[in-house]
C-alpha cells in the first residue's frame, strides 16, 4: 500500500527539518517547499494528500493558496493545516472559514504534529475553538514592568509662549500658556517662572509643605499666573519666591501691587501660605535638595536672569528671554568666538557650556528680526551661533511668539533643522510645548 503524502510548506528550514527527521516522518511521503509558488507548483505536481502551510508563506500568503485549493474540483478535498506564530482571532477565522482543516499554533512539537496527522487521516481532525493563553499569576509577577524615567525625576513645561498667552484652535499642539518650568528630582520641586502655565502646575502639587519658585525677570508674561497658583492659599505651605533686584521696586512690592483690590479679590497679605521673598544674585548657587540652580544676566531689558539647573544626573541651561548678537542678521557660521558681535556673550557661553541639554528662546524668524532689533529676543540664526559654540547635546526652543500658531512653528521647526545642518551642529532638537515632559 503506497504511503499517504505530506506536502511541508515553510520557509525556515529548521522546522522542516524538524518534522522530516521525526520517527514517524516514515510513515509519509514527504516533499518540501520554502515559498508560496513553490508550494503551489509542487501541489499540481505532488498532489499529496495532506499540507502543512506556514501562514506567511514568502511570495504568497498561505490564504491565497488556500482559497486556490478549495477553488480547483481536482485538489478540494486535500486536507490543510495551517501553522503560525501569530495567534490572533482574526487569524484563526481567516484560516478556517476558507476551509482549512486546523490553525495550528507555532511553536509545536513533532509528535503532536503528527498526532493531527494521524487524526486527518482517520477522518477525526476538527479545528479547536480559538482561545488566548492567558498569563498567569506567576507571570504576571515575574513581567518585565520598567517604571517611566518621568516618574521621579524630569523637566516639565507647563507653559511655553511669550509675551502674552494665546488660545484657539491654532494653538493646540503647542499651547497658549506663558512661561512656567517645573524641576522635580527625586521629590524635591523647583518651579522657575510664574507665567499663566503656573496656575495648572499648582493643581498637580498637593499638599506641599515648601515650594521655592524662581522668576527670571518680572516681565507680565512671566509673573501673570501668580494670583491662580493654589498653594499660595495652603496654611501650612512655605513659599520662597526668589526674583532679581528690581530696578524700580522690589518683587514683594510688584506683587502687593498687582493685588491690589481694584485688580483682584485676594491681597498678598491675605493668602494663606507663608511667604517669604528672596533676592537672586548673580552666579551664586542656591542649594535645594540634590538641584542646584545657578543664575546669569541676559541680554533683556531690565534685570533678567538665566538658569542653570545642576542635578546629580544632568545639568540643563534655561533661557526664556536673551538677544543674542543684537543687529546681528547674517549667517551663524560667520559668527567666530572671536567676532565682535559674540564678545558680550563669552560670559553666557562659559556659564552653558557644560550643560547637556539648553533650553534657549529663538522667538523670531530672520525676518521677523528686521522689525524687532533690541526688543530681548533673538533670531533663528542668532540663537544657533549660540548653540555652535556650546557643547550641548540638546537644544530645546521655549518662549514661542504668540503671533506664531502651530503651522507657523511647524514652518519654524524646519527652518531650525535647515539652519543646524548648515552649521554642521549634531544635537537634538525640538520645539517646547505645553506638557512636555523631559527626563532628568
Amino acid at each position: 500500500m503506497p504511503k499517504p503524502k505530506l506536502l511541508l510548506a515553510d520557509h525556515s528550514i529548521e522546522i522542516l527539518q524538524t518534522i522530516t527527521n521525526a520517527p514517524l516522518a516514515t510513515k509519509y511521503q514527504i516533499e518540501t517547499v520554502r515559498t508560496g509558488p513553490e508550494c503551489l507548483s509542487k501541489i499540481h505536481e505532488f498532489k499529496p494528500d495532506l499540507i502543512y502551510m506556514d501562514m506567511m508563506l514568502p511570495q504568497m500568503h498561505s490564504i491565497e493558496i488556500l482559497k486556490k485549493i478549495k477553488e480547483e474540483p481536482e485538489l478540494s478535498k486535500i486536507g490543510v493545516i495551517i501553522g503560525s506564530f501569530q495567534i490572533m482571532i482574526q487569524n484563526y477565522h481567516s484560516v478556517i472559514d476558507n476551509g482549512a482543516d486546523y490553525f495550528l499554533e507555532k511553536p509545536f512539537d513533532p509528535d503532536f504534529f503528527f498526532s493531527l496527522v494521524e487524526k486527518f487521516f482517520d477522518k477525526a481532525l476538527e479545528p479547536v475553538p480559538f482561545a488566548l493563553h492567558h498569563a498567569s499569576e506567576s507571570d504576571i509577577l515575574s513581567c518585565y514592568n520598567p517604571i517611566a524615567s518621568t516618574h521621579s525625576s524630569y523637566i516639565r513645561f507647563w507653559g511655553t509662549r511669550g509675551s502674552n498667552p494665546v488660545s484657539g484652535p491654532e494653538y493646540v499642539k503647542h499651547g497658549g500658556n506663558t512661561c512656567s518650568l517645573e524641576v522635580t528630582y527625586e521629590g524635591e520641586t523647583v518651579i522657575i517662572d510664574a507665567g499663566t502655565g503656573i496656575r495648572q502646575l499648582g493643581e498637580t502639587l498637593g499638599e506641599k509643605d515648601k515650594i521655592n519658585l524662581f522668576i527670571g525677570h518680572t516681565h507680565w508674561d512671566h509673573i501673570t499666573g501668580i494670583p491662580f497658583f493654589k498653594p499660595l492659599y495652603q496654611k501650612n505651605c512655605d513659599v520662597t519666591i526668589w526674583s532679581p533686584v528690581g530696578f524700580e521696586q522690589s518683587t514683594k512690592k510688584l506683587f502687593s501691587n498687582m493685588l491690589a483690590y481694584a485688580y483682584f479679590p485676594v491681597r498678598l497679605d491675605e493668602m494663606h501660605s507663608k511667604l517669604s521673598f528672596k533676592e537672586l544674585r548673580d552666579s551664586k548657587p542656591i542649594h535645594i535638595g540634590k538641584i542646584t540652580i545657578e543664575t546669569h544676566y541676559t541680554n533683556h531689558p531690565g534685570p533678567t536672569f538665566g538658569f542653570k539647573i545642576t542635578t546629580p544626573s544632568k545639568k540643563i541651561g534655561y533661557i526664556t528671554d536673551n538677544e543674542m548678537l543684537i543687529g546681528f542678521h547674517g549667517n551663524p557660521n560667520e559668527i567666530t568666538l572671536d567676532h565682535p558681535k559674540l564678545k558680550p556673550h563669552l560670559d553666557l557661553i562659559e556659564f552653558l557650556k557644560d550643560c547637556d541639554t539648553v533650553i534657549h528662546e529663538a522667538q523670531y524668524f530672520p525676518s521677523e528680526y528686521h522689525t524687532k532689533v533690541g526688543w530681548g529676543h533673538s533670531s533663528i540664526p542668532n540663537a544657533t551661533a549660540l548653540i555652535k559654540h556650546l557643547s550641548c547635546k540638546e537644544w530645546i526652543v521655549t518662549h514661542h511668539d504668540p503671533a506664531h500658531k502651530d503651522y507657523d512653528l511647524q514652518v519654524k521647526n524646519q527652518v531650525h533643522q535647515d539652519v543646524l545642518k548648515e552649521c554642521n551642529i549634531d544635537c537634538l532638537f525640538q520645539l517646547a510645548y505645553d506638557g512636555l515632559i523631559i527626563p532628568i
